[in-house]
């Protein structure tokens, strides 16, 4: 075996674990990095975030095309997706992200190696690899960011290899007529919103008493309500128990579940597709060897800092399950390289937005109004998009957003937005409440006119107005309502 000593290794060659390795390697550090999969990026590049919104890419055009009829394009039309070439496409992009990480790392002198990573220690790890011989890595620190997976379901027949996860339905090789998805979460619906543009008939089948339980419930009210005014609309079922997924014998799948007033239904479709979420990527590490005993959800915990119990090994990223996200991942691998560095400052709480990339796309940040019980002096204030001129020119005024804030000092606590532009516009709002700004900053920054960025401003604006109106002693001449 060959021992290699550095400063730091990862395990992983994610968002959880790269921008750290770069980080530190700028800053003098001797780094290696340890990826099991086909280059650098992890699930998110691989099998997650870029490969769907890709696709996503090409399904917004798609119904751009079936909109034009509303812009004065009566002979717009859309004929079939070449699958191949936007297969090749994805490659293509996918090629270019982990080429430019190859090159930067090797620039900065960081050691990749390809192969399955474990403890031996808490301060040595071995690298096997059927390409090369063991290896054996001695660090003073270690990143443990080996990811997340997609939760199984557990009933008879869901292990079947014939499932598909996220993973096989972003392979795209082929279009089904009719998909059942189970589950109705972020996952669920992007999927389904991408296969439903490109023509398969979608049914969601969720446990829980919505669809999408981690927004707020206006949010996934006005997606569902979206869905199911559409032509050929996607197919909801919440509050459901999945009893049996088995095939028919003629390539398809049936799906038996229980509602708790229809009772028993089965639903027989070409694919099925099981997406209820993601759990930490920790089964095959060895972290008794390291001194980390796992949380009872699989979790490694950690502190602020991203440390576990060991305090010279960090875990970043999903595998601490924390915020299974990769800008999340991102943010917690870079804390953790200014840990290890004892660079000082360091966030109380991370300001995490988020986004949804459906139709109509979602985004949000902070908190919603399922917090106002708890916080009396908490207001919400909503701006619909039809209120501004850059969302009916772009031919989505129905959508809205939504303030959360407080009348005590102003402070932006949270916010919601549906509608097109949603993943941009929410960038003001995580900026102002990481700083712990108020209405007011919202209102001083001039927004271009007419932009979506408008949306923001002028939902700024409205709560502003209703915190004055409730100002005690407040005059109508004062707030400008007369």
């Amino acid at each position: 075996m060959d021992s290699t000593k550095f400063d730091v290794v990862t395990i992983g060659g994610g968002p959880g674990a790269t921008p750290a390795a770069e980080y530190l390697a700028r800053r003098g550090k001797r780094v290696a990095v340890v990826e099991q999969g086909p280059g650098l990026g992890g699930t998110c590049l691989f099998e997650g975030c870029i490969p769907s919104k890709i696709y996503l890419e090409t399904a917004r055009r798609i119904r751009d095309i079936h909109e034009d009829v509303r812009f004065g394009l009566p002979d717009a039309h859309f004929g079939q997706v070449a699958l191949a070439s936007l297969t090749e496409r994805k490659q293509k992009i996918l090629r270019q992200r982990t080429g430019e990480a190859k090159k930067t790392f090797a620039a900065l002198g960081i050691a990749v190696l390809h192969g399955q990573a474990d403890f031996l220690d808490p301060h040595r790890v071995i690298v096997q690899s059927d390409e090369a011989p063991d290896r054996v890595l001695t660090a003073d620190y270690i990143i443990a960011s080996p990811g997340s997976k997609p939760r199984p379901l557990h009933v008879p027949e869901a292990d079947d290899a014939s499932l598909w996860t996220n993973a096989h339905a972003l392979k795209l090789d082929a279009i089904p007529s009719s998909l059942c998805i189970v589950g109705g979460g972020y996952i669920g619906v992007e999927l389904a919103t991408l296969y439903h543009t490109l023509g398969t008939h979608v049914h969601i089948l969720e446990s829980a008493p919505r669809l999408l339980i981690s927004e707020d419930p206006a949010i996934a009210a006005y997606l569902e309500n979206a869905w199911r005014t559409e032509r050929d609309p996607v197919t909801v079922e919440t509050g459901v128990r999945i009893t049996r997924i088995d095939t028919t014998g003629h390539g398809r799948w049936a799906v038996g579940y229980n509602h708790p007033q229809r009772g028993f239904s089965r639903l027989v479709v070409d694919r099925v597709l099981v997406a209820i979420g993601r759990e930490p990527n920790t089964q095959h590490l060895s972290w008794d060897k390291a001194g980390i005993t796992l949380g009872p959800r699989g979790e490694v915990p950690v502190n602020r800092y991203q440390q576990t119990v060991m305090p010279h090994i960090y875990a970043p990223g999903d595998v601490n399950g924390q915020v299974m996200l990769a800008h999340a991942a991102t943010r917690q691998s870079q804390i953790a390289a200014q840990h290890i560095l004892k660079i000082p400052e360091f966030p109380e709480a991370m300001t995490v937005p988020h986004v949804i990339f459906s139709f109509p796309e979602i985004s949000a940040v902070g908190a919603d109004t399922r917090d106002l019980p708890d916080h009396p002096d908490w207001r919400v204030t909503v701006w619909p998009y039809g209120n501004s001129a850059k969302p009916l020119i772009v031919g989505d005024g129905g959508g809205f957003a939504q303030i959360i804030w407080s009348a005590a000092t102003h402070e932006v606590k949270g916010c919601q937005i549906i509608g097109q532009g949603a993943g941009e516009l929410i960038d003001e709002i995580t900026y102002v409440i990481t700083h712990n700004d108020t209405l007011e900053s919202l209102v001083a920054a001039i927004h271009p006119h007419p932009t979506l960025s408008e949306v923001v401003g002028e939902l700024g604006a409205s709560a502003l107005a209703q915190a004055e109106a409730e100002r005690p002693g407040a005059s109508r001449k004062e707030i400008g309502t007369d």
